[in-house]
């Protein structure tokens, strides 16, 4: 079992400006927060080290660079598949997140495509490969609330 890392009010704070912003100076961080540079450069280290902050990366706008359908697709899994699947996740482009979930063995992926003719290919084509399709089911994602 991994180790519970306590954060405090401030440590919160620098999080939730990251997530907002990750290249957010820490001169613009301590300002916001009322901390000196030294102190938020401090604890941004320490988070890292203990890895409640894991990487720093960038999150696109699928539909700028032409991905304008997203969709989530549960797919029915063999537990014991589970880890000859992941190669073969990582080499599908249109597969931006996967997850493993408890209850019914499912794999829940997000995909973006270019449109509706491009999903049907991907579901066609190429989930055959993660092995029994018939019980897949697919959500068009309309609108993602949190990133409005």
């Amino acid at each position: 079992m991994k180790k519970v890392v306590k954060i405090d009010k401030i440590d919160k704070k620098i999080i939730e400006l990251l997530k907002r912003d990750g290249r957010m100076s820490y001169r613009k961080i301590a300002e916001e927060i009322g901390r000196t540079e030294v102190t938020v450069r401090r604890r941004v280290r320490k988070l890292i080290k203990e890895g409640v902050i894991r990487r720093f990366t960038v999150v696109i706008d699928p539909v700028k660079i032409g991905k304008s359908v997203q969709a989530f697709i549960s797919v029915p899994i063999d537990v014991k598949e589970t880890s000859k699947l992941v190669e073969k996740l990582r080499d599908m482009e249109e597969v931006s997140e996967a997850y493993f979930l408890a209850g019914r063995t499912i794999l829940l992926l997000k995909i973006n495509v270019e449109d509706l003719s491009a999903l049907s290919r991907f579901l066609e084509e190429k989930l055959e490969v993660l092995g029994e399709t018939r019980n897949v089911e697919t959500y068009l994602i309309l609108k993602d609330l949190l990133q409005e």
